[in-house]
């Protein structure tokens, strides 16, 4: 298996992984054949790649970090969960039954499969709709953000209150105008500070909620501070940002730097963690930051990446020390021929070649 962009990609080719909706429901299932109007048809709802069957990497298979029923569980009460809590009309808040019931059980899935392998390494910002941008974003937020919390050594309880903020950090957007919310182009000031007002939103829907802990909802109001004072709604400096403010803030960042929209490409996963590290200790508590890196594979394994040399690769492995880095194999030559003896590359030693381009 591996990660190969829509704007490649020839017809035929078989998926190797599920493409969900916003809602969880699978659109596409994994080992159907992708016809030229399919391929088509996911550009158009601004799917960036795809996850493919492949015989040069068929021993990549059964790798992924999170297993795909649990994202897709977890997607899925993700969709219901935001959608309860704040009515069609936006003008009511609707406190569903039993919310940590629903979210915890799946929290704790998430937790013991990154436990047992030491980190998070999934690819898991590619395949999704733009329309459900705020769903998997959500969902990508609280996997980063509980990778990091592993690495961190937090206790279970810390993690699960994490992983239900982190879930819901940005439900607040679901009370700012789509005109703002999925505007193409760069917002006005006037437009910014309206969309400011969605940390605020989030927060007080949290804590209207009653069985949320309050350190749960303080995800939603400080995910947009940073530790220099920078941030918003409260300008907060440091310490006065909950921890699970500054791990979520640093994680939505990275997220969303290394995702495609609609608008831009996404950037490469080493450039949005130059970000972060140029931002340790200034934007971001450098503490987080060193977590991230330690627990986080920037380029997981599958990954199809373009090389200085002009070859392609893909990603065999990716150590924690050296995760910038990864041990790569040859797929295609500079003429974009398939190689039929392909070799390995570890780019931790071959510090000549370097990573300029990702299918992601």
């Amino acid at each position: 298996m591996r990660w190969v962009s829509l704007r490649t990609i020839a017809p035929d080719r078989v998926l190797a992984q599920n493409i969900l909706d916003e809602r969880g429901r699978i659109l596409l299932a994994r080992g159907m054949k992708l016809s030229a109007a399919m391929i088509d048809r996911l550009r158009k709802l601004g799917i960036g790649s795809v996850c493919i069957e492949d015989a040069m990497t068929d021993d990549l298979k059964g790798k992924e970090f999170i297993n795909p029923h649990t994202r897709q569980a977890l997607l899925e009460a993700t969709y219901q969960t935001l959608n309860e809590m704040i009515s069609g009309t936006y003008s009511r808040v609707v406190r569903p039954p039993r919310l940590r019931q629903r979210l915890q059980p799946l929290i704790l899935e998430v937790i013991d499969q990154l436990r047992r392998l030491g980190g998070a390494g999934e690819h898991f910002g590619t395949v999704y709709l733009s329309d459900g941008e705020l769903y998997h974003h959500s969902v990508n937020v609280a996997l980063f953000a509980l990778g990091v919390a592993v690495g961190m050594g937090m206790t279970e309880s810390q993690m699960i209150d994490l992983g239900i903020g982190a879930l819901l950090h940005d439900i607040g957007k679901l009370k700012i105008p789509e005109s703002i919310l999925k505007k193409p182009g760069r917002l006005t000031d006037e437009e910014f500070e309206h969309m400011k007002l969605h940390t605020s939103y989030g927060y007080q829907v949290l804590r209207e909620t009653g069985d949320i802990n309050a350190t749960a909802a303080l995800v939603a109001l400080e995910h947009h501070e940073r530790v220099d004072g920078t941030g918003y709604p409260r300008g907060l400096v440091g310490s006065e940002i909950h921890l699970f403010g500054r791990v979520t803030g640093l994680v939505d960042v990275y997220e969303a730097l290394t995702a495609n929209r609609v608008y831009r490409p996404a950037n490469l996963p080493h450039d949005a963690l130059e970000f972060l590290l140029g931002g340790g200790g200034t934007q971001f508590d450098p503490t987080v930051v060193h977590a991230f890196v330690k627990t986080i594979s920037v380029y997981p394994i599958g990954m199809t990446l373009v090389l200085s040399t002009g070859y392609k690769a893909v990603v065999i492995n990716s150590p924690h020390f050296q995760t910038q880095r990864p041990v790569v194999r040859i797929i295609e030559d500079v003429a974009g021929n398939v190689v039929n003896d392909s070799w390995e590359i570890d780019l931790a030693k071959d510090l000549t070649t370097q990573i300029v381009g990702c299918e992601s």
